[in-house]
């Protein structure tokens, strides 16, 4: 039998080669990886009617006839078991034996036939994909970091349509399902608790928080206040930006139900709350009972450029109490899809997006138009440096 070898970048284009040179009816000998290129033998020798039967034989038939044979077995074996007819005789058993030496033995045969197929193929990431194989909206989400659960959850806006139209109607849906509506609402909470994990940037967020509502009504004037374990052995700076925005900065000792919170001053409040996960949750907690879940908002603060094993530990600690997120340091780290994603698979909001050097006039609400800009910069930024 003569083969032929084939050298291209990917197996796509190594392909295409055996078809010109060989015909669409080739037999693929074997794949193999030479460097950064991939090989292939082919042949257009059929000498036997047998090998043109195994190219018609595609791997999906040999598993499914595998996988019918194994459960015939166990049928057998299962009915073997549960008859009553167990007097059988010696010549019996030896022909039972003999046809199951021999059922193993074919089951040998197909199990090492489907390695060998299986020792031919080329496995790649959506990134190894040539640029006409790639070229379909899907592919092109998943090279840009999106889930498979987001991708297809979200298929129907953008099915059907071109790349520059597809991509630009999963962004739309994207932003809607992960921004927050009602975000201006939060400003008007009694109580607003910043929380997350320590050098989030809780403390300048607070003070971001203080400085838009007073952008928002100038008749407002909220406290910014403090757990007391936050100004021991370290500066208060709590008290420096309460200083900078004139309004009152106070000190809050957790105790027993939490019951003196809401009378330590009358007014808007914002928490900076940098206890540890257990005592946050109890004062979240308690001061949502006392003045109702409605009243009380919770903001989740996380750097951008989180790990998701990060972002998806700290929003299954404060889950019940349903937190909107902040990604803070955006000046610093790029936000990425996939951080994005994490919150879309936790079904949680996003409110805000901000950097970490003033604190006038630079919190973003993520409206689901800001969050559909931010991603439309992100997708062709990403696409440029392909």
């Amino acid at each position: 039998m003569t083969t032929y070898k084939f050298l291209a970048s990917d197996s796509a284009s190594a392909m295409e080669e055996v078809v010109k040179k060989l015909g669409p009816d080739a037999l693929i000998v074997s794949t193999s990886k030479r460097g950064n290129k991939v090989e292939i033998e082919a042949t257009n020798d059929f000498s036997s009617q047998q090998k043109q039967k195994d190219i018609r034989d595609n791997f999906s038939d040999v598993l499914h006839s595998k996988i019918d044979f194994l459960r015939e077995k166990q049928r057998n074996r299962i009915y073997s078991r549960t008859s009553n007819e167990f007097d059988v005789s010696n010549s019996g058993n030896s022909l039972i034996n003999q046809n199951q030496s021999s059922e193993m033995v074919k089951l040998q045969e197909q199990i090492k036939h489907l390695q060998n197929m299986l020792s031919g193929m080329v496995i790649t990431d959506e990134k190894g994909l040539n640029e006409k194989t790639g070229n379909s909206i899907s592919l092109k989400l998943r090279q840009l970091e999106f889930t498979p659960e987001i991708v297809s959850s979200l298929k129907p806006a953008y099915d059907g349509l071109n790349i520059d139209r597809g991509l630009s109607a999963f962004v739309k849906a994207f932003a809607n399902r992960l921004a927050c509506d009602e975000i201006q609402d939060i400003f008007k909470s009694q109580v607003i608790f910043v929380i997350g994990p320590s050098g989030a940037g809780k403390t300048t967020l607070s003070a971001k928080l203080a400085a838009r509502i007073m952008e928002e009504n100038k008749q407002v004037r909220p406290t910014l206040v403090s757990t007391e374990s936050q100004v021991v052995n370290r500066r208060d700076d709590l008290a420096y930006y309460s200083k900078l925005l004139n309004i009152p900065k106070l000190n809050y000792r957790l105790d027993k139900n939490c019951k003196n919170f809401t009378s330590i001053c009358a007014g808007q409040k914002i928490v900076d709350l940098s206890l540890i996960a257990e005592e946050s949750k109890y004062l979240v907690q308690n001061v949502r009972e006392q003045l109702g879940a409605t009243k009380v908002t919770t903001v989740l603060c996380l750097p951008s450029g989180s790990s998701r094993q990060l972002l998806s530990s700290q929003i299954d600690t404060f889950k019940d109490f349903q937190p909107i997120i902040a990604f803070t340091k955006v000046d610093e780290c790029q936000l990425y899809a996939r951080e994005l994603c994490v919150l879309a698979n936790k079904n949680v909001k996003l409110g805000f997006m901000t950097g970490s050097k003033t604190i006038l006039s630079s919190l973003a609400l993520t409206e689901p138009n800001v969050l559909a800009t931010h991603l439309d910069t992100y997708i062709t930024d990403e696409l440029n440096d392909e």
